[in-house]
């Protein structure tokens, strides 16, 4: 197959001498008579390209850049000529692996530069790529720049060097521009990182770093206009550097931070205010830090997450679609359902019929852009009891496969061949049946890496023997392109939810809005349907937060720890389990820029969707956690819950939390038990 790799690399003209040469020149004359010359790759390739020292370049890459070829002089001048030119020049440049007819590999340059080779350049010189962000190519201040590398958020994209894995930068290079002067930064030191839409997000190996780059070592550096966001550093000059970069103080974010505030105080603006921009709004908004919450440790400091125009059209979008359906949802129930699709394996709305469950997900997937197969709604039957009813059953009798009815193995089959598209599984009342008996596989697989979600459908030994086991092989492989929703009823009709299903999902109720905001609804205009571009994976996936340390402030996981042995003092079996503090983490950190939903307001939603569903038993069991219920005074006296919330009321008003409290403790008093 040809490859190619998108990521800059720098050569000199191949050694006559050089052993990776099958010719016995650097420089040759081709059947087309035409200059075909070999490069020796002199800086750090990817870690996918193979061990090849030389690359092949011809005459056409170089005409653009005043090298002249006369076809009338004899071939020894012509080479000779252009091995002149080449001396005193590097070449940079993209390479492209060919098969030839032969199966013969071939590893061509195409986009070549040039650019002069420095006094100081010897023989043996080999260059490190180090990337070069800036205010110009990536639309940051540099403190902005400073708290997202601390913060692990995406910083941008740079298309010259690789994005692979194994490629993590362990330095980088920040250019300040102010008219014709410029400064260069170094910053480190990083040990791992990601790739996405957003561009690089970087893991610090222990605390940020930085140094000033002076004029000497940048003297020593290969920077071009020809490649102007990645410096070529000499490996000499790059060790001294990474070991400069390792002796110096930590940078202080929190003085980042005050010096930043100082001209927009002196404006009379808030920070706050540059941050939180309204859902309506389209306008550029400058991405901050939060302001320290009170009671908080400075060292806890909190990120806002990138501002996404995308997302935040696709957000108006879904908000337009609803009420073109003729519902009404408060944005917050919009933005809630969203954040908790971005972060969690399996989301379940729950709430009284009629409330447009199973609507809302139809909307969400419109709004997408999804089309045919990769919206599947599943009506879940009160007579499924096993796997079997919902994903098939290997008929030995007949030698054959047999998917369910509910046309899930297909959706999931689609989905696994086209991981570029996004897919959503909607399962329709999926409390009708017992869930921990037909969907027992979904429940193990959803927590699992998404390189080891596998679906079993039979044994691996049938595969030989079943007439359409290509079709459908043994085992399916759910990618993170594939979203799983619920819809779910609560009366005497369902069955209630096991806290192994509770672990794993976000539960969310939907409101039920004033009847009279249906008469406000603006008027359905045939035709006028707005029509969404389809959200690809990778668009979707640059909606999400996908950061595996845990960002959660001390006295968010302080109130988690004691609400945890509160729980256990009621029941051992029942508690905040370390799955849930990284799925609330996680939540927190998808949760896109706006105005409706703040920090304080999403962890108070967590503690509803996530651990206040775990809350059930007896009056005699949850008296002291959830209180008593005064009815004359409409009150709750006595809960543990409320005075913990009330210790901590720094981190979250708690206003739905309460009231799901609230709520409870009236179950308790009416019916001695809650669900």
């Amino acid at each position: 197959m040809n490859k190619i790799w998108e990521n800059d690399l720098v050569g000199v003209l191949a050694d006559v001498d050089q052993s990776e040469l099958i010719y016995r020149d650097s420089i040759l004359i081709n059947k087309q008579d035409s200059l075909q010359f070999f490069v020796r790759i002199i800086s750090q390739p990817a870690d996918s390209f193979p061990n090849v020292k030389a690359v092949t370049g011809f005459y056409s890459d170089l005409e653009k850049w005043g090298f002249e070829d006369d076809y009338l002089q004899p071939e020894f001048i012509r080479k000779e000529k252009l091995r002149e030119w080449l001396a005193d020049r590097l070449l940079i440049f993209k390479v492209e692996k060919r098969i030839r007819y032969n199966h013969e590999e071939v590893y061509n340059m195409f986009q070549v530069r040039v650019m002069p080779k420095l006094p100081s350049y010897e023989k043996d010189l080999k260059l490190i790529p180090v990337p070069i962000f800036s205010e110009q190519v990536n639309g940051l201040k540099q403190v902005e720049f400073i708290a997202r590398l601390a913060g692990k958020k995406f910083v941008g994209r740079l298309e010259e060097v690789s994005h692979e894995t194994n490629d993590t930068p362990p330095i980088v290079v920040w250019r300040e521009e102010n008219g014709d002067d410029e400064r260069f930064f170094l910053f480190g030191m990083f040990d791992k990182h990601q790739y996405a839409h957003g561009g690089f997000s970087l893991e610090l190996r222990d605390e940020l770093k930085r140094i000033v780059l002076e004029e000497e070592w940048l003297d020593e550096c290969y920077l071009t206009d020809e490649s102007p966001n990645v410096a070529f550093v000499p490996i000499g000059i790059y060790q001294k550097l990474m070991e400069m970069l390792e002796g110096v103080e930590p940078v202080s974010v929190t003085a980042e931070m005050e010096e930043r505030q100082k001209p927009a105080e002196a404006a009379g603006r808030s920070e706050e205010s540059l941050v939180t921009p309204q859902l309506e709004s389209k306008q550029e908004v400058a991405v901050s830090v939060l302001e320290k919450p009170s009671g908080m440790d400075l060292e806890g400091f909190s990120l806002v997450p990138e501002v996404n125009e995308k997302e935040l059209e696709f957000l108006e979008l879904l908000y337009s679609h609803t009420q073109d359906a003729g519902l009404i949802y408060r944005k917050e129930n919009l933005i809630n359902f969203h954040t908790s699709m971005k972060s969690s394996s399996l989301v379940i709305l729950s709430g009284m019929s009629g409330t447009g469950k199973t609507k809302l997900v139809e909307l969400y997937s419109q709004s997408l852009g999804l089309k045919g197969e990769q919206l599947t709604v599943i009506p879940v039957s009160p007579s499924w009891t096993s796997d079997s009813d919902l994903i098939g059953y290997a008929d030995t009798l007949n030698m054959v496969y047999r998917p369910g009815d509910s046309g899930l193995i297909n959706a999931l089959r689609k989905a696994e061949d086209d991981k570029d598209k996004l897919y959503i599984i909607c399962f329709d009342e999926m409390n009708l049946a017992r869930v921990e008996h037909y969907f027992s596989q979904f429940l193990s697989i959803l927590e699992m890496d998404h390189g080891k979600r596998v679906l079993r459908l039979y044994n691996d030994d049938l595969e030989s023997r079943l007439y359409n086991s290509a079709q459908y092989p043994p085992t399916i492989v759910i990618r993170e392109n594939v979203l799983f929703v619920g819809t779910v009823n609560m009366d005497e009709s369902t069955y209630h939810f096991s806290d192994k299903v509770l672990d794993r999902a976000n539960v969310l109720s939907l409101d039920v809005m004033p009847f009279a905001q249906m008469k406000q609804l603006p008027e359905k205009k045939k035709g006028m349907v707005a029509r969404a571009d389809e959200v690809d994976y990778d668009t979707f996936e640059s909606f999400q937060y996908k950061n595996r340390s845990l960002n959660l402030h001390d006295d968010e996981l302080s109130l988690l720890w004691e609400i945890h042995q509160l729980m256990q003092d009621v029941n051992k079996q029942v508690g905040v389990g370390p799955r849930i503090v990284k799925q609330i983490d996680l939540y927190l950190g998808n949760l896109p820029v706006q105005n409706y939903i703040l920090r304080e307001d999403a962890f108070d939603l967590q503690m509803v969707q996530r651990i206040l569903t775990k809350v059930r038993g007896s009056e005699d069991q949850l008296r002291d956690l959830l209180g008593r219920y005064n009815r004359e005074k409409d009150i709750v006296e006595g809960s543990q819950l409320n005075r913990l919330f009330d210790r901590y009321s720094h981190v979250s008003g708690f206003k739905e939390s309460r009231s799901v409290v609230k709520q409870k403790a009236k179950e308790l008093k009416y019916n001695g038990y809650t669900m």
